[in-house]
């Protein structure tokens, strides 16, 4: 089984990591024998009332990555995500996490 490492973010000032479980494991790269790197609690960040939380479902073959930005200060914000992702692709996550957490993005939802 290989090593990884924490996945490197370029995340802008405001945001607070609750967790971070995200390491540099590719799926489309790496195998399926290190895919234990997969689970459903990879990331998560807040500022004020918006949390992006990253994840993934379902097993090695047919998961893939998921990811929310949501408004917590809505009555079940997961149902109503602010904003969606579901890829298999990583380097896609990375470009959508840098793009969501940027200040010109995501400052219309903050309350």
């Amino acid at each position: 089984m290989k090593f990884f490492k924490l996945q490197a973010l370029r995340i802008t000032s405001g945001w607070t990591v609750k967790y971070n479980n995200f390491l540099e494991y590719d799926p489309e790269t790496d195998g399926p024998e290190d895919s234990l790197e997969l689970c459903e609690d990879l990331l998560q960040l807040e500022n004020n009332n918006l949390l992006v939380d990253l994840g993934w479902y379902g097993d090695y073959d047919n998961g893939q990555y998921i990811m929310y930005m949501v408004d917590t200060t809505m009555e079940n914000p997961f149902y109503k995500p602010v904003e969606k992702l579901e890829t298999r692709s990583k380097k896609e996550i990375l470009y959508y996490l840098e793009y969501w957490t940027d200040y010109n993005h995501y400052y219309n939802y903050i309350k």
